[in-house]
């Protein structure tokens, strides 16, 4: 194949990749979005948890997580060494905490 050959296909494939991703309206990874909530607006059953997973630690930030139409909350608890984050679905059962990758 020639060098003019490779450069015009190389190209091609440069644009169609980039025209491609132009085009492309939907997040591959679904629709999402975040907000920081209080604790006095989240469902009684993620507050629960939240009071129990505490188990006295300062309730830090809240992040009300909406993916594919599925609420979660992400929740910080204690500080400094003591700080740790739990998942909790909006049915009130903890999805993950920082221990789970």
């Amino acid at each position: 194949m020639s060098t003019r050959t490779r450069l015009l296909f190389a190209t091609f494939l440069v644009c169609s990749v980039s025209l491609t991703i132009a085009g492309c309206k939907k997040n591959p990874f679904g629709e999402r979005s975040t907000e920081v909530v209080s604790v006095a607006q989240v469902p009684a059953a993620v507050k629960a948890t939240i009071d129990q997973q505490a188990g006295g630690r300062a309730i830090g930030e809240i992040e009300k997580q909406t993916i594919n139409g599925h609420v979660r909350y992400e929740v910080t608890l204690g500080s400094g060494s003591d700080k740790s984050t739990v998942v909790i679905g909006d049915d009130g059962k903890q999805v993950a905490d920082d221990d789970d990758d």
